[in-house]
């Protein structure tokens, strides 16, 4: 009659065992992945603020899988700005462009581009109205960028891709 705990024994083969351990590594690795934080560069026109402030915002929303770090630059384009945004864009890991109707044209935007590929970084355009199919920067369209439509799903799987390596790309933009 016993007195103490059923024991059971759960009798698995070494590769079994191994197979379980893989496994749960791959989950704990994909875990970790999709909540590590990226930093983030956000290229805008500035009449698109209102929707980038609502990306941000989107962003903090627990029922999305996003986490990044906004390294926009909302100063004067100068040499000063300049700077700053290179230094910011070198610390990023991703360059999302948010294309509005105007932001094809807006040198600022497109130095920002520019400077991106030049560092390496990846860089994806996000329509801001899907209905609209606002033109393309030209950076964007001569280095054949994915460009996708505001969904936060979308946005998570592009940022979750494999970094693309331009590092030394000499392009002509």
């Amino acid at each position: 009659m016993g007195g103490g705990p059923a024991r059971t024994r759960n009798y698995r083969s070494r590769s079994e065992k191994q197979k379980i351990k893989s496994s749960s590594k791959e989950i704990q690795q994909t875990l970790s992945d999709s909540n590590k934080k990226r930093n983030v560069f956000i290229s805008f026109h500035m009449e698109d603020e209102p929707q980038v402030k609502l990306l941000r915002h989107q962003v903090k929303d627990d029922r999305f899988n996003l986490n990044f770090t906004d390294y926009s630059v909302k100063e004067p384009f100068d040499s000063n700005w300049k700077k700053k945004c290179e230094e910011r864009i070198k610390k990023s890991s991703i360059t999302i462009v948010m294309v509005g109707k105007d932001t094809y044209k807006r040198p600022a935007v497109l130095w920002e581009i520019n400077k991106s590929y030049e560092l390496g970084k990846k860089v994806v355009g996000v329509r801001i109205y899907k209905k609209d199919k606002d033109p393309i920067p030209g950076p964007l369209r001569r280095n054949k960028a994915k460009i996708i439509n505001w969904k936060m799903a979308e946005i998570q799987k592009e940022m979750d891709k494999k970094e693309k390596t331009n590092k030394g790309k000499k392009n002509n933009n």
